[in-house]
């Protein structure tokens, strides 16, 4: 690990030379690159302890994909973002933007892409597009090509976007990101969008199949949003099927109320559907409760027949240093159950989790 540090640290010393050189000096012939001051740099780190009352150390934790391990304190993720955003300007490479988010440490292999280094973390940039805007009355349509995160389901890749410590039952039952080309659209208060890509979580493609994407939402009023996505695709010659709908609204600015639906269908694979509910209370100017509950119908699944999963999460957080917004301390009590399988985590129908988390970020 430490190899791979030092050379990354090599790599980006040599990157600010090059980039010291092609921009210290103007040269006459020189391209337009747009105004530079609007390249945003932002970072995020995540670092958690968790006991699971059935645990082994060294043993991956069921339903716990980005936190799978037992009684051990862990770096999770260390997460550098960097964005130029598409504007109408002076040059037409004003109307070209970027984004990239690379994330170092134990997720980057738990992701399931990126360069990995054998089970102790490495990089993932799971994050990296080009975005082109083309301007309208409407406001504009959005081209990005290269990677991106999916649009299906509520919960994100980064823990600073959620609001619980540990992941839902739905979160990895649904793409993190993919590779290929998307088109965003505003209308008023409708947004849309349309995207052709390779197979979920896949650089590369490993068949001639591809996968389309769309999604149509509706921002209300309070922050209200109602989403409904679909993915479809072919995959070895099977048809697989996903569709959410995710819809949020806020009550007297102090309850945020979250449902998330997803089916899955796979010729292959079987189909699966899942239910999860969530409420944010805001409780003091320092502290928040977030409650989630859900439950996810494995039964129809060729590997998990009669499965039915049952999850709830109790995560209080803690904003200690009012005027520094981005830093957090999440406890966290989680319960899940598995019926129809009495020896699906570790041994036995049920497991109790806690966690402690610490945030800190700023914000692209």
């Amino acid at each position: 690990m430490r190899s791979i540090v030092s050379k990354l640290s090599l790599m980006m010393i040599a990157a600010a030379l090059l980039l010291g050189t092609q921009f210290g000096t103007p040269r006459a012939n020189a391209l337009d690159l747009g105004n530079l001051e609007s390249i945003g740099l932002g970072f995020s780190l995540d670092t958690t302890y968790q006991y699971v009352s059935n645990g082994e150390v060294g043993e991956g934790i069921a339903q716990r994909g980005l936190y799978p391990e037992h009684n051990d304190f862990s770096i999770d993720a260390f997460t550098l973002s960097l964005e130029k955003v598409p504007t109408v300007g002076e040059g037409v490479m004003d109307l070209v933007g970027f984004r990239a988010d690379v994330l170092f440490g134990e997720q980057s292999e738990r992701l399931g892409f990126g360069f990995n280094s054998d089970g102790d973390g490495a990089v993932s940039p799971y994050q990296a597009y080009i975005n082109v805007l083309v301007p309208s009355g409407a406001g504009g349509l959005n081209i990005y090509a290269g990677q991106f995160t999916t649009l299906a389901g509520w919960e994100l890749i980064e823990a600073k976007d959620n609001t619980n410590i540990t992941r839902s039952l739905l979160f990895y039952r649904i793409p993190f990101a993919h590779s290929g080309v998307r088109a965003t659209f505003s209308a008023g208060s409708l947004d849309f969008a349309l995207g052709l890509s390779n197979d979920w979580d896949a650089v590369d493609d490993v068949d001639d199949g591809k996968t389309f994407e769309s999604q149509i939402a509706l921002n209300f009023a309070n922050d209200g949003w109602l989403g409904v996505t679909g993915y479809f695709g072919d995959i070895d010659g099977d048809t697989r099927t996903l569709v959410t709908v995710v819809g949020t609204m806020t009550l007297m600015e102090k309850v945020t109320l979250i449902a998330d639906f997803e089916y899955t269908s796979h010729d292959a694979g079987g189909d699966r559907w899942g239910f999860a509910g969530y409420a944010i209370v805001s409780l003091a100017d320092s502290m928040s409760l977030a409650l989630r509950g859900e439950y996810v119908d494995e039964s129809e699944r060729v590997d998990t027949p009669d499965l039915e999963l049952y999850e709830f999460t109790s995560t209080l957080i803690l904003t200690p240093f009012e005027s520094v917004g981005n830093f957090e301390t999440r406890l966290e009590y989680r319960y899940d159950n598995a019926d129809g399988d009495d020896a699906y985590f570790a041994g036995e129908e049920d497991q109790h989790g806690f966690a402690v988390q610490l945030l800190y970020w700023l914000d692209v």
